[in-house]
């Protein structure tokens, strides 16, 4: 087992944007998102499927076919190659938490070793 503890550095993604890696290996990676007011995910897209769940707030995801709405406790599924955008709506910072699969290979300089393992 492996454990890697929440810390208070993060990296930022764009303005207002940042992010947490957490667990991971080959197969699949966990990010903690934080997204303040009005701050945006540029559009961007990725081989990896990505699934996450908004923890704290509420997210405006835009994509080529589309957009919606997702709001805490709700939870989204993004395709391979999937062009989209997240906007935070809301007048507070939002935290979502975002699993990749397989592991995002261009963040892997955000990796860390865990904290503890058994």
């Amino acid at each position: 087992m492996k454990v890697w503890r929440l810390r208070n550095e993060w990296d930022t993604i764009s303005p207002g944007v940042y992010r947490q890696i957490q667990a991971f290996d080959d197969n699949i990676m966990l990010m903690v998102v934080r997204i303040m007011p009005g701050s945006i995910v540029p559009k961007h897209n990725h081989r990896n499927v990505q699934a996450g769940l908004v923890v704290k707030g509420k997210l405006l995801f835009k994509t080529d076919r589309g957009e919606l709405e997702v709001s805490e406790g709700e939870s989204y599924y993004i395709e391979p190659m999937e062009n989209h955008e997240v906007h935070n709506i809301t007048s507070e910072e939002a935290v979502a938490l975002d699993v990749f699969t397989p592991k995002r290979e261009d963040y892997s300089a955000y990796t860390r070793l865990p904290d503890a393992t058994f």
